[in-house]
């Protein structure tokens, strides 16, 4: 046995490279989406501030979320109730997928005002995309070998994954709480002036209706809104790390460098969308993404 144990080799790797030719595959598409901070900061995807108002087959806007978010958390809690038992993570990386589309989905139904209509193609598109990377990194989950956590270096990638997944998903609800707030106000003032206009002559019953309230948007205060654009983003990202860690695998570490791309540039198209809003108001200090550096 000791013979054995001496020409065991050992794995000395921190990250699991892809396991096979389609996981290899896969990686080089991977690849291509960290190209998508150039597309996004130029044509951004059209949901939330980017919607396009004359699109067809529009869907309101909490429906359009759902769409986007509900896949990914289906196909995590399938992933969670399936995971094998192979190197002992499988089930801890679906769990953590799984808690992090069911917080998304759970803000779309209690959390996040909504007012507008989204794209249904580009909504359905999104989750089509979101529930591919989950079984993306659970399928390549369990091929991950054994021997790669059973290093002590192994441990702390867990531990600080953990805590880096917890202030993530923290931050993430923090500041979505704090752009949840900014539309309460909006939505007083609005039904206000609905009831004030309600028609109650003849002539008024005869006019044409009025045009509705042109929207308004609030310069975002509060936490990391006076540092950065978009710090819901940023702490996604750190989730999203969090998760690569504790995974330890080449697909997940991928799909975080993909998300810093898609993110980073569409915080930027998002400070030069709130520019063109407040012009000089916009706080010049303001980074897009990273405090004090991007």
């Amino acid at each position: 046995k000791a013979l054995a144990s001496a020409h065991r080799p050992r794995y000395t790797h921190m990250i699991a490279p892809p396991a096979d030719a389609f996981a290899l595959t896969i990686a080089a598409l991977q690849c291509m989406n960290l190209l998508a901070f150039a597309n996004e900061k130029k044509s951004p995807t059209p949901y939330s501030k980017f919607a396009h108002d004359d699109a067809k087959a529009k869907i309101p806007s909490r429906w359009g979320m759902l769409l986007i978010y509900g896949p990914a958390f289906a196909a995590a809690l399938y992933c969670a109730a399936t995971a094998p038992q192979l190197n002992g993570r499988e089930l801890l990386v679906a769990s953590l997928l799984a808690l992090h589309f069911g917080k998304r989905v759970a803000e779309v139904l209690g959390l996040h005002k909504y007012s507008g209509s989204v794209q249904a193609a580009a909504s359905g598109f999104i989750g089509f995309f979101y529930a591919l990377v989950v079984l993306l990194i659970c399928s390549q989950q369990h091929k991950v070998p054994a021997s790669l956590y059973a290093q002590r270096p192994s441990s702390t990638s867990l531990a600080l994954g953990l805590c880096l997944f917890a202030l993530g998903e923290a931050g993430n609800l923090y500041h979505h709480a704090l752009l949840a707030r900014l539309r309460n106000p909006r939505e007083q003032v609005h039904t206000a002036a609905a009831v004030s206009a309600t028609p109650s002559t003849a002539d008024a019953l005869a006019a044409p209706p009025a045009a509705p309230p042109a929207r308004q948007y609030t310069l975002p205060r509060g936490g990391m809104f006076e540092l950065v654009t978009m710090p819901h983003y940023f702490f996604e990202l750190v989730a999203w790390l969090g998760i690569a860690l504790v995974a330890q695998q080449a697909n997940a570490l991928l799909v975080f460098a993909g998300m810093v791309s898609y993110l980073s540039g569409r915080a930027v198209a998002t400070t030069q969308w709130y520019m063109g809003k407040f012009g000089k108001s916009w706080p010049a200090s303001r980074r897009h993404i990273v405090p004090f550096l991007f």
